[in-house]
């Protein structure tokens, strides 16, 4: 049997408080199909939670602001999908976001993903749920993108690649930035999808997803802060790279850390970084923890002149396995995490303190969802 995808492209804006706050914020919570074509309406988002989302202008909008800083918080039944033709085969969520996860039905343990996908039945509604981990969770806007897989009379295939890296400046003092470009085509005859991956020295410090259809081509801009002194490697996994060189004074991170090299899965792991700075003025620099190559967390430290500073990231872990970790690209060691034993993550509840409910914001965070049909795109506005 052939497929095609439909694909809803989103975009969220994360904001972390140490505080919750709460207000009264009422919007309408009617069905609202996204699109003006057919194709469109074959996906339906229905608001369930008028304190987590509302409907504005055509747009589904989730508010995640003010989360409560270094905890897991929940919202069981923020919006529903549901389909009104039976070729649509599957739907899932694919999530970028660190820290970020949809589920199903009120049940933390059931993620939504490609190789975890709902299987709808025309007319039938499921409530979805969202969690933030802010132990992970940084601010700033994310994307991440809703699937929606078709049964297709005509067998197609996407072919999509990069090409044409380009970086500038190459010379930069510490804390400039500097633009990564590329340019990605489909040469098949099918939509796709592709993750483009910023990379520095080898480490993905940055990700983003690109939906083409045949013959489409799009250029994807990236800015890196170039805040360590030294020459690397800047570009995008898979497509190419090109040197870059960072002037400034010399710091570095003299020692990297785990306290504990093996968890129980679902448990967090402590890794502490110390950083010298042997120049005669203070410096701010950031931190970042990668795992496996990939850049899951930061911290900014300003370490005195000819001083040093100690500085701590907490990870959770809730899949078993042994996992690389760095801090600013100095090896830490690996993590172990082993089988949980006898214990079912769907009897797990926080107390009400560390589950703080979704915040609505003072100022609104923004979940922008547009939805595409095969081989085109069509953004409500």
């Amino acid at each position: 049997m052939n497929t095609s995808v439909q694909l809803i492209s989103t975009e969220i804006l994360i904001g972390i408080a140490v505080i919750c706050f709460s207000s009264a914020f009422i919007v309408p919570t009617a069905a609202l199909t996204l699109g003006e074509d057919q194709a469109s309406s074959n996906v339906v988002l229905e608001l369930t939670d008028a304190r987590y989302a509302s409907v504005q202008d055509g747009e589904l909008r989730l508010n995640l602001k003010k989360l409560n800083d270094r905890a897991i918080t929940r919202a069981d039944n923020v919006f529903t999908i549901s389909v009104t033709v039976d070729d649509v085969e599957r739907l899932w969520i694919e999530n970028d976001v660190p820290g970020l996860s949809f589920y199903r039905d009120g049940d933390p343990s059931a993620t939504i993903s490609k190789s975890r996908p709902l299987t709808p039945m025309p007319g039938s509604r499921t409530s979805i749920g969202v969690a933030v981990d802010t132990h992970e969770a940084v601010s700033g806007t994310e994307t991440f993108t809703v699937v929606a897989q078709y049964e297709d009379e005509d067998e197609t295939e996407s072919d999509i690649r990069g090409s044409t890296v380009s970086v500038s400046p190459t010379t930069v003092e510490a804390g400039e930035t500097v633009t990564v470009n590329a340019t990605y085509r489909n040469d098949g005859d099918g939509w796709g999808v592709e993750t483009a991956r910023l990379t520095v020295d080898g480490t993905v410090v940055d990700q983003r997803t690109v939906a083409l259809s045949s013959g489409e081509k799009q250029t994807v801009s990236f800015e890196r802060r170039m805040e360590w002194p030294g020459t690397y490697e800047v570009g995008i996994e898979g497509v190419g790279y090109q040197s870059v060189t960072v002037a400034g004074p010399q710091l570095e991170v003299s020692s990297a850390t785990i306290d504990d090299a093996t968890i129980t899965a679902g448990e967090t792991a402590d890794v502490r970084a110390t950083v010298r700075n042997p120049s005669d003025r203070r410096i701010e620099r950031t931190l970042e923890l990668s795992v496996d190559g990939i850049v899951v967390d930061t911290r900014t430290v300003s370490i005195p002149a000819n001083g040093e500073r100690t500085v701590s990231f907490r990870r959770s872990f809730d899949e078993p396995g042994t996992y690389a970790i760095a801090v600013s690209g100095v090896d830490a060691g690996t993590v172990t995490v082993e089988e949980r034993a006898g214990f079912d993550i769907r009897n797990r509840e926080l107390s009400p303190m560390t589950t703080a409910a979704l915040a609505p914001p003072a100022t609104a965070g923004l979940l922008f969802l547009a939805i595409a049909a095969n081989r085109r795109w069509s953004f409500v506005r």
